[in-house]
């Protein structure tokens, strides 16, 4: 312990925890609540396709984005570490002044009273309960180091003073002097008192200044350093997880240290080094060394004046840091399951500081697990009551709209900051609901104004400009995915599919393919919907429908329509949307149309792509293998039944087949249906029959 390499390491890994306690600082720690972009499709009805002079109206979709609020998961990282640096520092404490085997009988005699005394307890209680007992000793080793450090600032503006001549320094100490003590004393209005001064230095960082240069003047004592690792590994759990009451009995503590220094400090100077300073000696050099009055009665008059202070000020360090311990042990309750005694931990908490953000928050957040709304809307507004958060007046609005209360959804949103577009997307949605057309339109238009290259803002403004506005939106280059398919939505053609776009497990990814097929039809590449509908056909059931139309586009209608039709029957929810569809294509398939020449080479082809054209039936049945060219007639008759014209052909197929039956139950329905048809083909049909039970008789 004492190589001066080992007291080098201890105390840049202190000045390293000091610098990322205030980086962490000024981060802000990790939010208790993140937003969570929302995608939702909205039903547009348009003319989809026009063929044969009719027109298919069928249903595309736009993409809509709005924010839920949710509770993320504890990150459990800033607990180990902490733990981690304050056994660190406590080893290095305990082996500074006690013998190794002293050091070690104590910590096993500790751990064996709390084992003991804890004998029929859970591995997890145990866990709460030691890691609650080191944090504890972590604060008071703040708490201490605080008094400590008090006297660092002042020591060190002494020495940064010190000039050529006793004139110098006299100027200089007054003018460092009056910058340090005007400014400790408007952190301390500003922290004690609220008075809203904005050029004062954060009451953070005078704590981190003087518990710096404290180790800095103290890098070859390895107690303090071992105090000051100790002391630093509470602010990795405090920061990391917002845990506001112990910002703030840090800050309350220190600050009330060093104005009780800063009254004691110049009598300390003046007692024993007044003749020195007349000399302009250094006397920076030697302030731990004053023999008349040490630096630490001093600094136990600070203890005795700030603990009286606390207590003036209604104790409110002292409920703070138990607020802040009381969070830490729900904390780890819940990363170790506990949610139980977390709950219990956190309204502790609330006990000693019944408005601190950490606790409602948390408790808002065990609430909205649980799905208890009622609990979580409680919470959530006594949080707002203090500290107004734009994600949290979204989270109350969204609970009041589940509730049916629209307009108290939309008065929590005006109240809130109306310079965020995540505030005026959520207005913009809530004026849907209310059917409030133009404000929504320009809420969502807003929005996009202020973030113009956000592509959630800017798909939000197709949406509406469409079906709010009735405009015709401008193309738009953008890559994002619900951009495209809002402007796909709009009829406004964007670059074609890519053949190896896969889409995931996103309403935004889905609706671009959708869009996008009903868009381009058969220009679209053929894609393998029919796996992706095995993975994602919970989430997109309009998968279904996709897979036929990509069948018809793809000169595939008679399977298009046979896997229609199966859809219809199984599927209760879509069948009047597709029951149009299905119309729709039957007719333009049987319609009559130009076709290219029939040929023995390409037969099959013309039978696949024209299965209902009378003419393709007529010439292509011939050089066709019999039973495909049953089975075409077939189908060509099931999907036309009342077209006399389809029975004859039917019938002469299956007597190719040996179906003599059929083929007379066939021409029986032509007779009844076309009288004049029946008799111009059955002369043919009889010799044609004759020859079938020849073949029968063989």
């Amino acid at each position: 312990m004492t190589r001066p390499s080992l007291k080098n390491s201890l105390f840049y890994t202190c000045i390293a925890l000091v610098l990322g306690a205030t980086g962490l600082w000024i981060y802000g720690g990790v939010a208790l609540f993140d937003w969570v972009e929302v995608a939702e499709m909205m039903p547009y009805q348009k003319v989809v396709d026009t063929r044969a002079g009719q027109n298919l109206h069928s249903t595309v979709y736009f993409i809509r984005q709005n924010f839920q609020i949710q509770a993320p998961p504890l990150d459990s990282t800033p607990e180990i570490l902490g733990i981690i640096v304050a056994l660190m520092g406590l080893a290095v404490l305990l082996f500074s002044i006690l013998p190794a085997w002293q050091a070690l009988l104590g910590a096993t005699l500790w751990l064996g009273i709390v084992a003991f005394s804890l004998s029929d307890a859970s591995l997890v209680s145990l866990t709460q309960i030691i890691s609650s007992q080191i944090f504890s000793l972590s604060l008071l080793a703040f708490a201490g180091l605080s008094v400590l450090s008090a006297a660092a600032i002042p020591s060190f503006l002494l020495g940064l003073s010190h000039g050529v001549d006793r004139l110098s320094s006299k100027r200089n100490r007054t003018i460092l002097g009056l910058f340090w003590g005007v400014n400790l004393v408007l952190t301390f209005a500003n922290q004690r008192f609220d008075v809203g001064i904005r050029t004062a230095i954060p009451a953070f960082l005078w704590s981190m200044v003087a518990v710096g240069l404290y180790l800095y003047q103290n890098k070859g004592n390895k107690t303090l350093l071992g105090l000051g690792l100790l002391s630093l590994s509470s602010l990795a759990p405090i920061l990391w997880h917002s845990n506001s009451p112990g910002v703030l009995a840090i800050e309350s503590w220190n600050m009330i240290n060093q104005v009780m220094m800063a009254l004691l400090f110049p009598l300390f100077i003046i007692r024993n080094f007044g003749p020195l300073m007349a000399q302009n000696l250094p006397i920076h050099k030697v302030i731990h060394k004053a023999a008349l009055l040490p630096l630490h009665l001093i600094q136990i008059g600070v203890v005795i004046l700030s603990v009286g202070a606390v207590f003036a000020f209604n104790s409110g360090a002292y409920h703070q840091g138990m607020a802040a311990k009381e969070n830490y042990t729900g904390d780890i309750s819940a990363l170790l399951g506990d949610h139980q005694m977390a709950e219990i931990h956190y309204k502790n908490a609330t006990l000693h500081s019944r408005i601190n953000t950490k606790s409602n928050l948390s408790l808002a957040a065990l609430a909205q697990q649980a799905g208890d709304t009622e609990t979580f809307a409680y919470y959530v507004a006594a949080s707002q009551s203090t500290h107004p958060d734009p994600a949290l007046s979204v989270a109350l609005a969204n609970v009041f709209a589940t509730e049916n209360r629209p307009f108290d959804a939309l008065f929590t949103l005006q109240k809130s900051d109306l310079s965020d577009p995540r505030i005026l997307t959520q207005l913009a949605l809530q004026y849907e609901r209310l059917a409030t057309a133009d404000s929504a339109a320009y809420f969502y238009e807003k929005a996009a104004s202020l973030e113009p290259e956000n592509p959630l803002y800017k798909a939000n403004n197709l949406y509406a400009e469409v079906v709010y506005r009735k405009q015709r939106p401008e193309f738009d280059p953008s890559e994002d995915l619900a951009t495209q398919a809002n402007l796909l939505a709009a009829g406004i053609p964007t670059a074609p599919m890519n053949p190896s776009f896969i889409p995931s497990a996103d309403l935004r990814d889905l609706v671009y393919l959708y869009n996008g097929l009903f868009y381009w039809k058969g220009k679209a590449p053929r894609l393998p919907l029919a796996d992706w509908q095995k993975t994602m056909g919970d989430l997109f059931p309009e998968l279904e429908l996709l897979n036929s139309w990509q069948e018809f586009y793809h000169e595939k209608p008679l399977a298009a329509l046979n896997q229609l039709n199966v859809s219809i029957a199984t599927d209760t929810t879509q069948s009047s949307g597709m029951t149009g569809v299905l119309a729709f294509w039957k007719y333009v398939t049987a319609f009559p149309a130009k076709t290219p020449a029939v040929t023995q080479a390409n037969a099959l082809q013309m039978l696949e792509k024209y299965p209902f054209q009378l003419a393709v039936l007529r010439e292509a049945l011939p050089f066709v293998p019999t039973k495909t060219g049953y089975e075409s007639s077939l189908a060509a008759l099931q999907w036309n039944e009342q077209n006399p014209a389809y029975y004859s052909i039917y019938a002469f197929q299956a007597l190719k087949m040996g179906e003599i039956s059929y083929a007379d139950e066939a021409m029986d329905k032509l007779k009844s249906l076309d009288p004049a048809l029946y008799q111009a083909q059955q002369a043919s049909y009889l010799a044609e029959k004759q020859r079938a039970l020849q073949k029968t008789k063989f």
